[in-house]
């Protein structure tokens, strides 16, 4: 179905050509047409020989032999075609601010008098304060006036580990609240918040163009004075201006200029679909020509929900007692480790609420304090344990620890001595191996893992992945000098990461692509971004723009081909000036129309 525009547009052509007399049509022409021509002398005045001295050049030989027919198909088949490539970016845009805005539509809002009140996010303005607790996303950019809370922060840092705010501390929209309760004063709401700032940023898509499409308008551009010297030589030998406005109604520009940001718009907003947002048409271009990935591994190859990999124990107590003490305390709790043991505790067949332990403290940002018989009990991180509580350090755990490592810890002491550990690690991401086959099935080289982890980490999550190529122990700028090793030796690299020590890798790559969760600054100098966090994504990514470059080419060659028949066919006088024109025009519609049409998996 058309859009209402080109309807109406085909209805006011029809009305002209059938209501209006003959002798009414010349003034109505040119009235209409005052756009190209002024769109031409500013381009001859500029000493630019362009597509519209074209334009102004073809309608005004069809108005000078009276074939307002093409003079009229010319400008109407234009419109249609700019009206088709406005729809498709209009709707690109659309299904971006859809796909990244929050869901967010009521906050409790405190009162002057303290009282809290459930009120439209609408509502809000800056200056206000809410409360989030506990499970709670923060709709707003703001200042922590009182409270303490455990945030997942991993869109500003990249890291899966809680961050503590409290009073004075800073507050992004699209963070959660782990365990606490904030009071926060708004400072900035709806459009003017870091998530919605990115939204802004996405809609700007369409200004970075491709390489391939950036050609193509050069390509129209050089064109036209071959087309103008086409049609002088075809009027010198023939004597006839008719066949000479026959060539000047066909031209390359208008398909060249409009097909290509068509596809890379339609590839964008599919691209939305799959859970994928790309800040530009030439990021598509460079994904579809990439040979090289490289994946940082935390956050990215792995989840940010950790998984019980170690328990140590001192006896007399077992691996068992020690995980069974930590569940009883961490179940009370919703914070991503909390949840790892829990877990662990449930795959074990460990029932945590038989254990009868006191009051439950705790400590945020440090740990937990609690007692059981009469014992005081102290589950969390090495720092709360022997620096805030004085527990004397254990070398027996140590040295078990040293000998095989851990992303993270979890202590336990009671009665004032250490007894037990539990290690943690990142859980890779389910989809991850399988992303790795299909992309080394769609042509990608060469697939690298980057990581900060110790080598045994990254040994052991390469395996699983099935990469043979792989770096641990990494420093920020190390990881960025592998990158621009590797642009050096001509690959066209594809970076994924997610944290702020990604970020200058990210500037080293041909692209660089963010997770879901990413910090903010990696999402700030990203080109694309995962809107989900699966990886599958960039396997239909890269699918979409082997299938656009595919499209873009498949375009040039048609349009190159038919066009220049219609300029030999007019030229030896085989094709009036109205059917050439009309010819061209509909074939530039068709070609745009086809352009738009969604890529399917067979493309």
């Amino acid at each position: 179905m058309l859009p209402a525009r080109i309807n109406r547009l085909l209805i006011k052509a029809a009305a002209i050509r059938l209501l209006l007399p003959q002798y009414l049509r010349l003034p109505l022409a040119l009235w209409r047409y005052r756009r190209y021509f002024a769109e031409g002398i500013r381009s001859l005045w500029q000493g630019k020989l362009g597509v519209p001295v074209l334009d102004a050049l073809a309608i005004g030989v069809g108005i000078a032999t009276r074939s307002y027919g093409a003079a009229n198909s010319i400008m109407l088949l234009l419109k249609i075609s700019d009206i088709l490539q406005q729809r498709t970016l209009r709707k690109t845009r659309k299904a971006l601010r859809r796909s990244l805005s929050q869901r967010i539509e009521r906050v409790w809002l405190r009162r002057a008098d303290g009282v809290e009140i459930s009120t439209p996010l609408r509502e809000i303005h800056p200056g206000d304060c809410i409360v989030v607790r506990t499970g709670g996303m923060v709709p707003v950019d703001g200042e922590v006036l009182d409270g303490r809370a455990e945030v997942n922060e991993a869109q500003m840092t990249g890291e899966s580990a809680e961050t503590t705010k409290q009073a004075g501390s800073r507050v992004f929209a699209g963070t959660s609240i782990q365990c606490g309760r904030l009071l926060i004063r708004v400072i900035s709401v709806d459009e003017k918040t870091r998530i919605n700032k990115l939204i802004a940023l996405a809609e700007q898509a369409d200004a970075l163009k491709a390489h391939v499409q950036t050609d193509c308008e050069h390509l129209a551009d050089h064109i036209v004075p071959w087309s103008l010297l086409a049609a002088g030589l075809t009027w010198a030998l023939s004597g006839r201006i008719g066949r000479a406005s026959s060539v000047l109604m066909v031209d390359y520009s208008c398909a060249l200029k409009l097909t290509t940001p068509i596809v890379m718009a339609t590839v964008m907003r599919q691209a939305v679909k799959h859970g994928v947002m790309v800040k530009g048409g030439k990021y598509l271009e460079a994904v579809a020509e990439a040979d090289t990935v490289v994946f940082d591994k935390t956050g990215t190859l792995t989840t940010a929900t950790p998984h019980v990999s170690r328990i140590l124990a001192l006896p007399p107590r077992s691996e068992d007692d020690v995980l069974q003490l930590v569940a009883g305390i961490e179940e009370h709790f919703h914070h991503s480790k909390a949840h790892a043991i829990m877990a662990e505790a449930r795959r074990r067949h460990l029932h945590p609420s038989q254990e009868k332990h006191g009051e439950v403290e705790l400590v945020v940002g440090r740990g937990i304090r609690s007692s059981i018989d009469g014992y005081q009990i102290l589950v969390g991180c090495e720092r709360f344990l022997f620096e805030d509580e004085g527990i004397p350090r254990n070398a027996e755990l140590e040295s078990q620890l040293e000998r095989g490592g851990c992303e993270s810890t979890i202590w336990l002491a009671v009665g004032g001595q250490a007894v037990g550990v539990i290690c943690l690690q990142d859980t890779l991401r389910p989809e991850a191996a399988d992303v790795i086959r299909s992309l080394k099935a769609q042509g990608i080289q060469r697939v690298i893992m980057l990581t900060g982890d110790i080598q045994s980490a990254a040994d052991s999550a390469a395996t699983e992945l099935g990469i043979t190529e792989y770096y641990a122990a990494l420093q920020p700028e190390q990881k960025a000098d592998i990158v621009c090793k590797l642009r050096e030796e001509g690959r066209k690299v594809i970076l994924v990461g997610d944290g702020v020590n990604d970020s200058t890798a990210m500037t080293c790559a041909q692209v660089a692509v963010s997770m879901k969760d990413a910090a903010d600054l990696a999402r700030e100098i990203s080109d694309i971004t995962l809107l989900e966090n699966n990886l599958k994504a960039l396997v239909a990514l890269r699918q979409l723009a082997v299938a656009a470059m595919r499209r873009i080419h498949s375009n040039y060659r048609f349009i190159a081909g038919f066009n220049s028949t219609l300029i030999l066919l007019g030229a030896f006088g085989v094709l009036p000036p109205l059917l050439s024109a009309w010819l061209h025009n509909l074939s530039t519609v068709g070609t745009c129309m086809s352009s738009a049409r969604r890529f399917s998996e067979t493309d």
